[in-house]
């Protein structure tokens, strides 16, 4: 007799699917910019972590490897998708990466990281316990008074109540031009219907948070959202310090609320 898989089964092996794609390699293999908000939180912190240890969690293709080692060469980026930490090694040979799970840090010795990041929304693909799970090993392995940068996607965003989207048509008066379109466009759509219609059963939405259906990589992922509040009630239940500051995408730091679909915060843990 076989068990019906759970709710945080189910929604990740969705999203380790998508994210061991070689679609989703070769998309997260090329970036090595940050964003105005990653760059305002790693500007923040740049004095107090330079040449301490970081953990770069869910590194991806290494968009932020970069970056993050200009502040200290004693660097690990860890990723679930054994692709992506190939994709890493191949990128920038002799860096630290190991394939490793961020619910479950074995490999991190308590109290030993002086910044943690979790970056692309990452945290925001596992769902409701394997969150929670994550959030207690940071702050395991976080040096007292460390930082947590991560980003999450925002609930009081209009996505978080967006239905299905068709892909954008952008017409041609060449003929040539407009067939290969319309053909890319009938294909594109054909993957989000199929995606949409065996994906958004398994959506969740309670008071404090709501695991999307998310048009993300043509809707193939299921991406939790949570409000700035409940976000902060959330860390200081697993340890964090009250009222961790906040930042939109374009930088500008949250005072009265946010309508934009991703924040970034900056999570302490108490000295």
């Amino acid at each position: 007799m076989h068990s019906t898989p759970s709710p945080e089964h189910v929604i990740d092996e969705i999203n380790q699917q998508m994210m061991r794609s070689s679609a989703a390699v070769e998309q997260y293999s090329g970036p090595e910019y940050l964003l105005a908000h990653e760059r305002a939180a790693f500007d923040e912190l740049a004095a107090e972590v330079r040449g301490q240890p970081i953990l770069d969690l869910g590194v991806g293709g290494g968009r932020t490897v970069k970056a993050l080692r200009a502040l200290s060469e004693d660097y690990l980026g860890i990723d679930y998708s054994p692709e992506m930490v190939a994709a890493c090694r191949a990128r920038f040979p002799g860096v630290r990466f190991e394939l490793a799970d961020a619910r479950n840090l074995v490999t991190v010795p308590d109290a030993s990281i002086a910044l943690a990041v979790f970056s692309c929304n990452g945290i925001s693909m596992v769902g409701h316990a394997d969150r929670l799970a994550i959030l207690r090993e940071v702050h395991r392995v976080l040096r007292p008074g460390g930082a947590f940068v991560f980003t999450t996607y925002n609930r009081d965003s209009p996505d978080a109540t967006s239905g299905f989207e068709f892909p954008e048509f952008r017409p041609s008066a060449n003929p040539a031009r407009l067939l290969v379109r319309a053909y890319r466009w009938v294909r594109e759509t054909a993957v989000r219907v199929r995606n949409r219609r065996r994906f958004v059963p398994h959506e969740v939405r309670t008071a404090e948070y709501a695991v999307i259906n998310d048009r993300c990589h043509d809707f193939g992922v299921m991406l939790y959202y949570i409000t700035l509040a409940d976000q902060r009630r959330q860390l200081e239940a697993a340890g964090f310090a009250p009222d961790a500051p906040a930042f939109e995408h374009t930088g500008r730091r949250i005072t009265d609320g946010s309508r934009l679909d991703s924040m970034l915060l900056i999570a302490r843990k108490p000295r």
